[in-house]
């Protein structure tokens, strides 16, 4: 088939079921199918048929709900290549905010516990830009796969160390598989509401819950971790949250409660984003 053809099969295909990025989604799938990119693939370049077969089912797949990150099976983070696939949390841009607030305050000798890591977007990217030592946390196996993954793909063995656990109840032997101390935390750990959860778009509902669902009003992880996990810190070591829409308030007012010195950070939308606290002292 020739690829001006099978461009406008493929984006025909998702512009009548509603896509409003329909022009991006066909660039991502052809390049996906076809092993080439924009520059390389001209109207009349010839596709074969197996190609233009996995590019028309990939818009199938897409037409029905599941994210294109999962389709491809792979997305880009803070410049960084993640592998990604059902059951683990997709990263998402305003993350990139989290790991940029950290790059300024972490040294090339210094150490990150992150909790909740998923695919390993936070303490990768912090790793690969700044050399510091970074621990990421998962409950999930299956997420913790791809977090193991991604290590390998972006060449921070040395640096990043994968663990399974319960950040909410952690095992003695995560506990002693960690460093005495650290000099920051991070987390984006689940914090949709039920509200959230009932509204969901079709694409985020293809997404692990356990990534997503935070308790009733999305604040479950954050009423324990402070507490739990700031004896973790190293003097006047800092931890640095996401937040959802409306929580960074009180999420700022649980922190402090556990002795931190804290100020929310916006995002580009002027949304307050992160919430950042460093232990006083």
């Amino acid at each position: 088939m020739v690829s001006i053809l099978l461009k406008k099969q493929v984006r025909t295909l998702l512009e009548q079921h509603g896509s409003d990025s329909a022009a991006f989604e066909t660039e991502q799938i052809l390049k996906w199918a076809t092993g080439l990119d924009r520059l390389t693939l001209t109207p009349d370049s010839e596709i074969d048929g197996e190609k233009a077969k996995k590019a028309i089912n990939a818009a199938k797949r897409r037409i029905k709900g599941e994210p294109l990150q999962y389709i491809l099976g792979e997305w880009d983070f803070f410049g960084l290549t993640f592998r990604v696939g059902e059951g683990v949390l997709i990263p998402r841009p305003e993350t990139e905010l989290l790991v940029e607030k950290v790059l300024k305050e972490i040294k090339k000798d210094g150490t990150v516990i992150d909790l909740c890591s998923g695919s390993g977007c936070i303490p990768i990217a912090i790793s690969k830009k700044s050399g510091a030592s970074c621990y990421g946390i998962e409950i999930s196996e299956k997420a913790l796969e791809y977090f193991k993954e991604n290590i390998e793909l972006n060449k921070v063995r040395d640096n990043v160390t994968p663990l399974l656990g319960d950040v909410l109840a952690p095992s003695e032997s995560l506990l002693d598989s960690l460093p005495e101390k650290c000099d920051i935390i991070t987390a984006n750990p689940p914090y949709l509401t039920a509200e959230d959860m009932r509204e969901l778009q079709r694409e985020v509902r293809h997404e692990p819950e356990t990534a997503l669902f935070g308790g009733t009003d999305g604040l479950d992880f954050y009423r324990v971790i402070f507490g739990k996990w700031k004896k973790r810190l190293a003097e006047k070591g800092e931890f640095i949250v996401e937040t959802g829409d409306k929580q960074a308030e009180t999420v700022r007012e649980l922190m402090e409660k556990e002795g931190f010195s804290c100020e929310i950070i916006k995002d580009y939308n002027k949304i307050g984003r992160l919430v950042f606290g460093r232990l006083a002292g």
